[in-house]
């Protein structure tokens, strides 16, 4: 039987890589760039696999480890250690703040049609970005932008709307205790909006760690591959992998 897909399926999206193309990646590479990180290089790979989708000081972490940045500044302790990451964090994150400020980010026109359709005909959303600064992203996002870079916006939103105006259920930056946290948050989330209508949550995801937490839950999850291989978000559990948004209907997800 097939269901009733805007009463009984909620749409759970991460936002960096998905909706918008956050300048994080960047400003996690400028400032492993700087003293006294001296990180020659971070490659789309690495942070694919290591940061991506992950909570800051977990990837940051992952950063200054595995490019032996704490051997080599000498951190031995765990006090030491933490006090690098502090500042390692602090200082990528006044980076991408300034970025954001300055509209250095831009927004895929596959992802946005489709939340815009979704929210049209009903579908109750949720962003669930591992992100702090995705709101910020998001609230910069005039309906004017929308428009302008897009097209049509299905009338959901008014003039003095933003893209964060789509979303039902804010998840983003939460500190729960990772994405799968976060992703089980959100579904409540939305269930409870829906009068615990809802009985499939489809997340949206471009990191195998956003898909692995999505099948966890028992989600259907939707790889989006942007960066990084198709293998790596099938072995993560994704029910389907795609490049490009614009490519799924709302058939396929029946």
């Amino acid at each position: 039987m097939k269901m009733n897909l805007p009463k009984d399926v909620g749409f759970i999206w991460d936002i960096d890589g998905i909706v918008v193309d956050s300048p994080h990646e960047e400003a996690w590479r400028v400032t492993a760039m700087k003293e006294p990180w001296h990180i020659k290089e971070l490659s789309s790979d690495f942070y694919f696999t290591h940061v991506a989708s992950r909570p800051r000081y977990e990837g940051g972490n992952n950063i200054l480890q595995l490019n032996g940045v704490y051997e080599r500044l000498g951190a031995v302790t765990e006090e030491e250690k933490a006090k690098l990451l502090e500042k390692y964090c602090s200082e990528k994150n006044t980076l991408i703040k300034e970025f954001i400020k300055k509209g250095k980010f831009k927004l895929f026109g596959d992802a946005i049609p489709l939340l815009l359709k979704a929210k049209s005909i009903g579908i109750w959303e949720a962003a669930a970005s591992a992100s702090k600064n995705a709101k910020g992203m998001l609230l910069g996002v005039s309906r004017e932008r929308i428009v302008d870079e897009i097209g049509d916006d299905f009338g959901v939103l008014n003039e003095e709307d933003s893209l964060y105006s789509i979303f039902d259920v804010d998840a983003c930056g939460l500190d729960v205790g990772g994405k799968e946290a976060m992703q089980k948050f959100a579904a409540e989330q939305l269930n409870a909006l829906s009068q615990e209508k809802i009985r499939k949550f489809v997340v949206f995801e471009d990191a195998p760690s956003g898909v692995e937490a999505a099948k966890s839950l028992g989600y259907y999850a939707v790889g989006v591959l942007r960066i990084g291989e198709e293998s790596a978000l099938r072995r993560a559990g994704a029910d389907i992998v795609v490049p490009d948004l614009s490519m799924l209907k709302f058939e396929d997800l029946l």
